[in-house]
């Protein structure tokens, strides 16, 4: 194991050992204001540092932001270890960030919305990104984005979806999440071999499963969508379902029946029809103990780094889901069932 592979594999660790806790979480669920939350993780987490200095009235959207720009640091601190070599691999989450940070501006513009995009605009990545990501502020229409990115690893998908007469949102983004996922695991076939490859693959195909999954169920109970039109919409390139297995699922009569499915294949995925409770919370938790898994025991650094990455965000979205539910007054109770960890 070379120095880099040790230097990433402590700090990774080492950050991981002070990640929210079930104490943290308790604490936080008793908070009844953002401002107590603000409090709480600037003197007793490992956030102190990032809120000094922060207004305890801070914006929402604002405070989510700062969440963000925290986790893109956090992950940067281990790439600045990473052999030159392999550079392509540590810099796929610069990749994901671009996409995120793309349709995010489409939406604000469908949606006439621009100034939610300027209030949570990530200026950190411009030092990081593969194109100005500051133009994007002045981007305008469809046109103006196709341009702009006309000469990035972007250009395909864009001309393909967003030159059309008919603009698809759903589309676009399917095609952006097929081009990031076709990257990831060429990238990985490419640097690694072996049991090295194979963990890596298993947990960016898992993920990739499990989105599928989750897609399939909610077209199936929320909208009623006809067999053909969900497997338009699914990433099977790199699925490790069998078509028979993929097939099956999507010619469920309805959500119940696919549960049903579900619960007796490979994944074991048992989920309590409960309304409140999203279809994500137990695909995610089935991806974050596998991660934490490797986390603990794992002695590969490329694998220690892909899910801390994971872990983090998880992190992340677990301190929205308290801030979202503080802001429509659910119950402590209420809030908890979307945490994970």
């Amino acid at each position: 194991m070379g120095l880099s592979d040790k230097a990433i594999l402590a700090k990774a660790r080492a950050m991981y050992g002070h990640h929210l806790d079930g104490a943290d979480y308790n604490q936080l669920l008793e908070r009844r204001s953002i401002a107590d939350v603000v409090a709480y993780l600037r003197s007793d987490t490992d956030y102190a540092k990032v809120f000094e200095g922060i207004r305890e009235d801070i914006h929402r959207g604002r405070l989510e932001a700062i969440l963000n720009e925290e986790s893109f640091f956090r992950v940067s601190r281990m790439i600045r270890y990473a052999p030159k070599k392999e550079q392509s691999f540590y810099s796929l989450g610069i990749t994901k960030n671009e996409i995120e940070i793309i349709l995010h501006r489409i939406r604000s513009l469908m949606n006439n919305r621009l100034d939610d995009f300027h209030l949570s605009f990530p200026g950190y990545l411009k030092k990081y990104a593969s194109f100005p990501v500051e133009r994007l502020l002045e981007v305008r229409s469809l046109e103006d984005l196709y341009y702009l990115l006309e000469k990035t690893r972007y250009q395909s998908v864009l001309k393909m979806v967003c030159m059309q007469k008919s603009f698809n949102m759903n589309t676009l983004e399917l095609e952006l999440k097929r081009a990031f996922y076709d990257t990831y695991i060429e990238t990985i076939n490419h640097l690694y071999k072996g049991k090295q490859r194979a963990e890596l693959l298993t947990m960016i195909e898992t993920q990739l499963e499990l989105e599928n999954i989750t897609k399939i169920y909610r077209l199936k109970k929320y909208f009623q969508t006809n067999d053909q039109d969900i497997k338009s919409v699914l990433l099977l390139d790199h699925s490790r379902m069998s078509k028979k297995m993929i097939n099956d699922l999507i010619s469920s009569k309805d959500a119940d029946e696919l549960l049903v499915k579900l619960a007796k294949s490979p994944y074991k995925l048992y989920v309590d029809d409960n309304e409140y409770v999203y279809i994500e919370y137990y695909t995610q938790k089935i991806v974050y103990n596998l991660a934490r898994r490797h986390m603990r025991f794992s002695s590969q650094s490329p694998l220690v780094y892909m899910t801390y990455v994971f872990i983090h965000a998880m992190e992340t979205e677990n301190l929205k889901h308290i801030i979202e539910g503080l802001r429509y007054g659910e119950s402590p109770d209420e809030i908890r069932k979307l945490l994970i960890y």
